[in-house]
């Protein structure tokens, strides 16, 4: 085996061993939130990790143990980090170096498989005929006319041979010699073919009402991109449109999403009618599947709660595939609002997951999960992932 023979080796051999390590890891990116979330764009995404050696055989035994130095055994050597004087001082720097990672790339459809093998999620399954018919070209005749750039090289052939037969031209073993001719010339052309392309649309619906933190924002981030990961691996193409509510819904771009607040009162309606105007304006549910991920603290208007089951029974729940709520622990400081006779206007944080989990809990297309923002831990981030996709609908 030459040398740049063996270099190879030794990289394929490290990256095959990277990527099962990535494999057996993968809950850990998860749940630190280092996953590159990726819906659109390239084939190949980057995952750093910690540097590790390939197993090899060496020669020879290292020597190990520890010698006798000056002094006699059992003599007080001084306090750890102590000066030649026998004084404090700053302790020296150690040798070698620090921890060192590598990255490693990955297509997106290892990292699909990982990903879905982890968190044991089922295939979603499209709704119904649920589908768009795409126009498209394909290749798939030939034609007299067409650019040199498109010529069919083996219909070319066999018209030119066709021609030189009939001809005498072409004759065995005398003359075997076959030249093209302009009229032999065949291109490959095309046609429009309609082709079914299923599509998916995921709106996100925020409460802006409440008090949402660092950690929360962050966790709802991390589990919008972890849905938008997942369905856009399972579908065509996936379509996304973000709602925030407080007394009115509206809609908004991804970052303003995540990044606006509002002191207002809460009425969880107004977004889910917002969101059920933007599917009947743009997504048709006989073309379009859909699915909702709502996150809230729970509180919401005592005056609304019956307006919120509503519109979920009456408009949201018959057309979506899935409609996923969860619940932020947004509010471990809230002191409640009332109004002029002392009595509290809100329902008690996690009332719209009591509704949820009392009165809707036979419907097949309702997920709920409890989101607990924690530093550098998503856990129930993950948990959440799970919970809402485990149906395969």
């Amino acid at each position: 085996m030459s040398r740049l023979t063996g270099i190879q080796f030794d990289k394929e051999e490290f990256i095959k061993m990277a990527k099962g390590r990535i494999r057996k890891d993968m809950s850990k990116y998860l749940k630190r939130g280092t996953m590159p979330i990726q819906v659109r764009g390239g084939k190949v995404v980057s995952i750093s990790m910690d540097w590790f050696e390939v197993p090899s055989l060496r020669y020879g035994f290292p020597k190990t143990g520890v010698g006798q130095g000056e002094g006699e055994p059992g003599e007080d050597l001084g306090p750890v980090g102590s000066d030649e004087d026998g004084e404090n001082g700053p302790s020296p720097g150690g040798h070698g170096g620090g921890g060192i990672t590598v990255d490693i790339d990955v297509t997106l459809e290892e990292l699909t498989e990982f990903f879905q093998e982890t968190l044991e999620l089922p295939r979603i399954k499209p709704k119904g005929d649920r589908s768009i018919k795409e126009a498209k070209e394909k290749f798939n005749t030939v034609s007299k006319v067409g650019p040199i750039s498109r010529i069919h090289d083996t219909r070319t052939f066999e018209e030119a041979l066709l021609r030189a037969r009939a001809e005498g031209s072409y004759d065995p073993p005398e003359k075997t010699i076959v030249i093209p001719e302009r009229s032999d010339f065949r291109f490959k052309s095309y046609s429009v073919v309609h082709e079914p392309k299923n599509n998916a649309v995921v709106l996100y619906v925020r409460d802006i009402s409440g008090s949402m933190g660092q950690e929360e924002t962050m966790a709802a981030r991390y589990l919008c991109g972890l849905c938008s990961f997942w369905l856009a691996q399972n579908y065509d193409g996936l379509e996304e449109a973000y709602i925030v509510h407080h007394g009115e819904g509206w809609e908004v771009d991804r970052e303003e999403f995540f990044a606006i607040r509002s002191g207002g009162g809460t009425e969880a309606s107004s977004g889910h009618e917002k969101a059920y105007e933007i599917i009947d304006s743009r997504f048709p549910p006989s073309k379009w599947n859909i699915y909702m991920v709502y996150l809230s603290d729970g509180m919401n208007f005592d005056s609304d709660n019956d307006l919120y089951r509503n519109v979920l029974r009456e408009k949201l729940l018959p057309v979506c595939n899935q409609y996923n709520y969860g619940q932020i622990d947004a509010h471990r400081n809230w002191w409640g609002a009332y109004d002029g006779s002392g009595a509290s206007v809100f329902s008690a944080p996690g009332t719209i997951g009591r509704i949820l989990e009392r009165e809707f809990r036979d419907f097949e297309n309702i997920a709920m999960a409890p989101i607990i923002a924690e530093p550098n831990d998503y856990s129930s981030v993950i948990e959440a992932i799970k919970i809402f996709f485990k149906k395969g609908n």
